[in-house]
């Protein structure tokens, strides 16, 4: 956020061309990742507009945060801003953006000098207060800014720029003092014993409180008094003057560092690479110098040699330094060894180095502690050795080429279990039932082995897996139809049998629906278990209906409205429902979801000399010699003797009479084809009811 305008007042005197320079007040909202939310430093009050030639001024121009931050005060150069030809900006590409350009000090004056004063400006960077005696008449420009801090890492920067006009004033009292060590918030005085030098103007009396918490006559009424301070401290000195007309005091932080005290701590020994953070561990000095030409609380020492700090306070100072030393160990075991049989293991192993202050232990026993140790087995083994300042461990490997397959391998059941041949890089494997690979999965019982073929050694390992299996299989789930019966038996010879209901024999007879289960352990030690779940449900019932009899050419439909799994009729259909109209006995066998199955069956009669109730007339028929639809109006004979057709032509002449000429019309008239046109028809029967029935309408014949 920035605001800019010009231009300057143009009787400044500590900047240059003062009118022509204008004025950018901007600051910083941080991002998140610094502060989630933050409320930016209030200085509490304005400084005074005029200051007073060779008057002391000091002002507290601390400030409040109310999030709690950490604040530091300082000094800045104040910035520049709009030009006189565009004093107020407007338009966004004129508006200026970071990095903003600062003003032009004057000669003699810059960031820490910035107005004339004896002793010169200066802020307290942790109280805010500000002092000096200005000694010039003049207008001047000043920057004091204030830092904010939270967690360690700085946040946001509040700034004031400001005016301050300085005039000789006409004075009748002026309280005024400096110590001997001279004036300004950081002069520090070396020694405890500090002489006070009396400045005030126009003063009759004075009163001293030298501000020492050890004493109660820490006072004085001297002209120029001398006190002897308890040693390092910040004091508040009180100066009190009277006259006959006014009394004003003047109030002076002594800052006494007579003694200090510097600790790097002892010198430092490494193993392997210097690196350390040195620090004196203070962090109020004005300045903390070292050897290498670097300054701060702390450095980086990252080689051998020593490494000094001078901590000053002022003009006062104390010294103290720390060496770092490389001190390694030293030495390389032998490399890995590889063996093709532990017989042939027999060897020496040394740590290589040796001095008066070496010690060693051996991975082989604490109670080694020469140089060297016989070893005779395969294995890792490793040595510290250590100096007067550091160890170091490092170890070999003596490897015999053995597969690590066990002699004897015990599983109980079925099994299916990895076996590793060897942990050999670029090693070949061959296993006895063919395999090539380094892991090989077995599940048969009996002798297996394996060969390893690892650099210049051959050897082959063998092992036996003994397996014994339980036999026990109780069964699928069943469901049983309408009663439950089942002895189960568990496998012969075991040691224990139990079964879900605590029984201990080796059958068990289930009558009931449940879920049952049995624990058997062999002689072996090896146990098996089995679970089966019994069901039961009542079998269907069914009816598919009477016994009938049917006319000839009806039909008749038999079922089960029941949904089943299947249907089996003894004609073979395996629909829910079927149609008949032949005489002969029918049977359906159903069987449910649970396997359950019913049986039902009618039998069916078919009255040869009856007819259906209604009989289906066709409207024409084609006799053309093409064997479809030849008869009128049928093509099988009826079996009936009281069963009639009689054929008219349009003009009431009978074409064809059953009586005379047979059961069926095959459309000729006296032994020649009737024409093709409509006839009228006649028929009678005897229905299934017993009932005499007729039939009346026509026949178209078609060629």
């Amino acid at each position: 956020l920035a605001f800019e305008r010009c231009c300057r007042n143009s009787n400044i005197f500590n900047v240059v061309s003062p009118g022509e320079t204008g004025a950018t007040i901007w600051t910083t909202i941080p991002g998140t990742t610094k502060a989630s939310t933050n409320s930016s430093p209030v200085f509490k009050e304005l400084p005074p507009n005029y200051l007073c030639v060779n008057v002391p001024l000091q002002f507290d121009h601390s400030a409040t945060d109310e999030d709690g931050d950490s604040l530091a005060y300082e000094l800045y150069t104040p910035f520049d801003g709009a030009s006189k030809n565009l004093p107020r900006p407007t338009a966004i590409n004129t508006f200026t953006r970071p990095p903003f350009r600062t003003i032009q000090w004057s000669a003699a004056y810059n960031q820490y000098n910035q107005i004339p004063a004896n002793p010169q400006m200066e802020i307290n960077a942790r109280t805010g207060v500000i002092s000096m005696t200005p000694n010039q008449e003049g207008m001047y420009v000043i920057g004091i800014l204030v830092k904010e801090f939270r967690d360690g890492v700085q946040i946001g920067t509040t700034r004031r720029d400001y005016q301050f006009h300085v005039r000789t004033c006409r004075t009748t009292l002026v309280p005024d003092f400096e110590t001997t060590a001279g004036g300004g918030v950081n002069t520090f005085i070396c020694s405890d014993t500090v002489d006070f030098v009396n400045k005030s103007q126009k003063a009759e009396s004075y009163f001293w409180d030298f501000g020492d918490p050890t004493r109660t006559d820490d006072t004085s009424s001297d002209l120029n008094p001398r006190w002897v301070y308890p040693g390092n401290g910040d004091y508040l000195a009180v100066l009190t003057a009277k006259n006959e007309v006014c009394e004003d005091e003047f109030k002076f932080l002594v800052r006494v560092r007579s003694k200090i005290d510097v600790e790097l701590g002892p010198d430092k020994y490494f193993c392997s690479k210097v690196r350390r953070f040195v620090s004196p561990q203070i962090y109020d000095a004005t300045k903390i110098a070292w050897n290498t030409g670097q300054f701060g609380v702390s450095i980086l020492a990252e080689d051998t040699g020593m490494y000094k700090a001078e901590v000053f306070y002022g003009q006062c100072k104390g010294s103290d330094s720390v060496r770092m030393h490389l001190d390694p160990v030293e030495f390389e075991m032998i490399e890995d060894t590889l063996f093709c049989s532990e017989e042939e293991i027999d060897m020496t192993l040394s740590a290589g180095i040796s001095g008066p202050d070496i010690t060693y232990i051996w991975s082989t026993s604490f109670q080694d502690t020469s140089e060297s140790v016989r070893v005779e087995e395969p294995g890792i083994y490793w040595v510290r050795v250590n100096n007067a300042n550091c160890f170091k461990v490092d170890s070999t490997e003596i490897i015999v080429a053995k597969p690590d397959l066990p002699e004897y391998f015990f599983v109980c059941n079925e099994f299916e279990k990895e076996f590793e041949g060897g942990k050999f890089p670029n090693a070949s494997y061959l296993w006895s039932d063919g395999s090539t690979e380094r892991y090989n999965n077995i599940s048969e019982p009996g002798m297996h082995w394996v060969e390893v073929t690892y650099k210049h050694c051959v050897v082959r390992d063998t092992m036996f897996i003994d397996n014994p299996v339980i036999d026990l299989e109780l069964g699928n789930d069943t469901n049983y139809c309408d009663n439950l019966s089942r002895l189960m038996t568990g496998p012969p010879s075991m040691l224990s049998y139990l079964w879900q209901d605590g029984s201990t024999d080796q059958q068990f007879n289930a009558s009931s629906a449940g879920k049952y289960y049995v624990y058997v352990v062999d002689t072996n030690g090896c146990d098996k278990s089995d679970t089966i779940n019994l069901t039961m449900t009542q079998s269907p019932v069914i009816s598919i209906g009477d016994d009938t009899t049917l006319c000839v050419r009806s039909t008749a439909v038999y079922g089960d409205p029941q949904e089943f799994s299947e249907y089996n009729w003894s004609n073979g259909e395996t629909t829910q429902y079927v149609t008949v109209q032949d005489s002969g006995g029918l049977v359906l066998q159903v069987v449910d979801m649970f396997g359950c199955m019913a049986r039902d069956s009618v039998y069916v009669a078919v009255n040869d000399t009856a007819l259906p109730n209604q009989l289906f007339i066709p409207s024409a028929f084609s006799p053309n010699q093409d064997n479809l639809n030849e008869y009128f109006p049928y093509s099988l004979p009826i079996p009936q003797p009281e069963y009639h057709v009689r054929v008219y032509s349009r003009w009431g002449e009978k074409i064809f009479d059953s009586m005379v000429d047979g059961q069926q019309w095959d459309g000729t008239y006296k032994g020649k084809p009737a024409e093709a046109e409509t006839y009228l028809y006649q028929i009678s029967y005897k229905a299934c009811n017993g009932e005499v029935k007729y039939e009346n309408g026509t026949v178209t014949l078609m060629k």
